[in-house]
């Protein structure tokens, strides 16, 4: 039976790091998670931006030249021709001003006490003379 030499009590360099690490909780657990955060940053930071630019190609914006290229039939725009074409339009002017009531638009609804104050002047002018002014305290 034959033994092997091992020398006991003499340590690698790789020995040395383990325990060095082991010692110091901050390298052992600290380290990989400092190491594992900014990775990670910049991981996601161009995932993100890949995303962004994948989307702004799909939806990009036309310059006026190209929105103008898509359509060949195109005429040009004239503003005073357009105004002139709009005024030659016949619109009927025989038309007048009718006031609509509450009652009549959809969705108001007004509470019987405020139809009551509102609708007769002499309910405000009881209201404002029945509260007490600060001359007479």
């Amino acid at each position: 039976m034959a033994f092997t030499n091992k020398s006991y009590g003499v340590a690698t360099p790789a020995d040395k790091f383990g325990q060095a690490i082991k010692k110091r909780p901050v390298l052992y657990f600290g380290l990989p998670f400092l190491l594992t955060v900014v990775v990670g940053s910049f991981a996601l930071s161009e995932l993100t931006a890949t995303k962004y630019n994948v989307h702004d190609n799909r939806t990009r914006a036309l310059t006026k030249e190209e929105g103008l290229k898509l359509s060949k039939n195109r005429r040009k725009l004239d503003m005073q021709e357009e105004y002139w074409r709009l005024q030659s339009q016949d619109i009927s002017d025989d038309w007048e001003i009718k006031r609509v009531g509450a009652e009549a638009a959809p969705g108001v609804t007004t509470s019987p006490t405020m139809a009551a104050d509102s609708s007769s002047p002499t309910a405000s002018a009881s209201a404002s003379s029945s509260s007490p002014s600060l001359k007479e305290k």
